[in-house]
């Protein structure tokens, strides 16, 4: 049993160093959450000490203060849990007080209650349990709206305490039991490994959001910060757009800073600045101003009047006051040297001085000041008037703009009523359109029926060759006719306002394969080589009988402009943010680059090899319009000549719905 004396012993002093690790984050931060967390831990320490001394433990109560603190065990802990669960979910204040003062009055009261035994075991171990349950529950609350890892260790921990103190009251009243013994070791074990693991997060996660920021003094330093940048940026943005001067020199008198407007003010940019000796852009340097300089402790804060030279030689009277700077040590390390521009004020001076020496001279100038202040007065007469004037025209004005104001908003309903009516017409003309190209298709499409069937009898059973020939022609020109006005008809429909598209959800995948098998009847003996690359995974929102004739159009194009031979096709998606980008790759005749600008054009046909009767130039047009119509685009990428063509399209997934 020395092992167990160990153990709790061991369990005790770690308990102790979190208490003294608590205590040293409460002297930096002023935390009351960090006392609240020593004192829980307190009784703990004082239980395990006892359980080494006392091991096994008495089976009759002791009347000792150490035997209460013992009973008192691990309720402390849970409440400061308790508490803090309280404090996160309901309040989140910065300060604490209310709840810390609430956690003293339970701390004593379960103290006392302990000492005392006025309550009955049996309703204080229920209340114990329940306030332990609703504990739990709240930890769970908090995991589920702050979702951090720290909260689940501080509810393993809670689970830990509530399973070490149950077992330790089972502890203590049974003899030499084994698995009890072990059960109570292990989870009070266990639960300071996990606030242990809390205390690990909250010196490793940079941004604490959760519990471990109780546990880390980074939320006082971010604030010490924050205020710290706060300060030094008011503090540049004062220097930078006060309007005055600020020089600061070295012990050297060498220039180390100076703000926007004393750069401004010689003309020179403040890098320029930097490094030279302050006396350099003195006009006229005497050994009395460098006596001045020389001494850092006399002439503090006294101003005076010198000129400067500007970097375009000119040179600028000036007022000076000087401060010392000192280190953390108080030794001297420069000045500051506040510099305001006087010249404007002297050359004022100097103009008042020059008109005094004439008033006190002549009495002239007396009158010359009454004759311009009677001068002034009739310019001020004579400017009301003009601003009367200006006044009647704005009003003028003001009264023509709001009549133009009433005309332009007749002629506004006017041009609305107009539109409307211009809309309607428009909305009949398309509604008229596609009625007639409705109406031509069926024509069309009723005299080429009969044509179709029957010209392959006639060539059937025709013995001249010739007029075989010319009966294959007919046929295959009828056959283009019969292509033309369906894709033509499809194009329309495509296009028409009224035409809606029946979207479902599907596995991209599966429906490629049962399109390429079908496919695959069309080009047997072509040596023809379909692949679907496409993830089993990927779900999109299409009509799928335009699908399967987005996927009819772009296959046949790739067989029918591939060189004979063995012709790849290769199909493949991904999912690139809300969509599914899908691509059709083959190995055929590529494409020019002033092709690909105009491949999704009507009747296009890029070269000699597409102007053939199996190519109506509708084929692109028609999956453009489909893929528009899906809320997607499409485009084609080649290399040039006989390297083949990719096509792109976009595809929505369910989600965009």
């Amino acid at each position: 049993m020395d092992i167990a004396v160990l153990f709790w012993y061991i369990l005790g002093m770690f308990s102790f160093g979190l208490i003294v690790s608590f205590l040293r984050l409460y002297r930096k931060d002023h935390d009351l959450r960090k006392i609240m967390f020593a004192l829980g831990l307190f009784p703990s320490v004082i239980t395990f000490v006892y359980l080494g001394m006392k091991f096994p433990p008495p089976m009759q109560p002791e009347n000792t203060i150490l035997y209460y603190l013992y009973h008192w065990g691990t309720i402390p802990i849970i409440e400061s849990f308790f508490f803090i669960l309280i404090d996160r979910i309901l309040y989140r204040k910065k300060d604490f007080s209310l709840a810390f003062i609430l956690f003293l009055v339970f701390y004593i009261f379960s103290f006392i209650s302990v000492i005392t035994n006025f309550i009955p075991d049996v309703i204080y171990y229920t209340s114990l349990q329940i306030g332990t349950l609703i504990t739990i529950l709240f930890c769970l609350i908090m995991i589920i709206k702050e979702r951090s890892f720290s909260g689940l260790l501080f509810l393993l921990s809670i689970c830990s305490f509530t399973i070490g103190g149950m077992s330790l009251i089972s502890y203590v009243t049974q003899i030499e039991n084994s698995t009890t013994t072990m059960l109570t070791m292990f989870s009070f074990f266990m639960a300071f490994i996990f606030l242990a693991l809390i205390f690990g997060i909250s010196s490793i996660v940079k941004e604490k959001k959760g519990l471990e920021m109780h546990f880390s003094l980074e939320n006082k330093i971010k604030t010490i910060e924050a205020a710290l940048h706060d300060s030094e940026q008011k503090y540049h943005h004062l220097v930078e757009n006060i309007n005055e001067g600020i020089w600061v020199l070295d012990r050297n008198s060498k220039t180390t800073y100076v703000n926007s407007y004393m750069a401004h003010m010689l003309g020179y940019p403040p890098e320029e600045m930097m490094g030279k000796d302050f006396f350099f852009f003195i006009h006229d340097v005497n050994s009395d101003l460098k006596g001045k300089f020389s001494d850092p402790v006399t002439n503090v804060n006294r101003s005076y009047e010198i000129y400067i030279s500007r970097k375009d030689k000119s040179s600028l009277q000036v007022s000076l006051r000087k401060s010392p700077l000192q280190n953390e040590k108080g030794e001297y390390i420069g000045e500051i040297v506040v510099i305001q521009d006087i010249s404007d004020r002297k050359k004022i001076e100097h103009e008042l001085e020059i008109k005094l020496d004439k008033l006190q001279k002549s009495e002239l100038a007396t009158l010359n000041i009454m004759e311009d202040l009677q001068n002034t007065i009739s310019a001020l007469s004579l400017a009301e008037t003009q601003i009367r004037d200006k006044n009647q025209e704005l009003q003028n004005i003001n009264q023509e703009l709001i009549s133009a104001r009433e005309n332009l908003t007749i002629l506004n309903r006017d041009l609305e009523k107009k539109v409307k009516e211009r809309t309607a017409d428009v909305e009949k003309l398309l509604r008229q359109k596609d009625e007639f190209i409705n109406q031509l298709g069926h024509d069309l499409k009723t005299p080429l029926t009969p044509l179709n069937i029957l010209i392959p009898i006639v060539k059937e059973k025709e013995q001249d060759p010739k007029l075989k020939e010319l009966l294959s022609v007919i046929s295959n020109n009828i056959e283009y006719m019969k292509n033309l006005v369906i894709k033509t008809l499809s194009f329309a429909q495509l296009n028409s306002q009224n035409y809606h598209f029946s979207l479902d959800d599907i596995f991209l995948s599966e429906h490629v394969n049962h399109i390429l098998d079908m496919e695959k009847m069309f080009f047997e003996g072509k040596n023809v080589n379909l692949h679907n690359n496409i993830p089993q995974d990927i779900i999109v929102q299409v009509d799928q009988l335009q699908l399967k004739e987005l996927f009819d159009n772009l296959i046949s194009n790739a067989v029918k402009y591939s060189q004979p031979g063995n012709i790849q096709i290769t199909l493949d998606a991904q999912k690139k943010d809300d969509f599914i980008i899908v691509s059709v790759k083959d190995t055929g005749i590529g494409l020019e680059s002033n092709q690909i600008n105009h491949v999704f054009d009507e009747f296009y046909k890029a070269d000699s090899s597409r102007h053939d009767l199996q190519s109506t130039g509708l084929g692109l047009s028609i999956c453009k319009r489909i893929i528009e119509k899906h809320g997607g685009k499409i485009w084609v990428e080649s290399q040039g000549k006989g390297k083949g063509s990719t096509f792109y399209f976009t595809l929505k997934t369910p989600q965009n719905k």
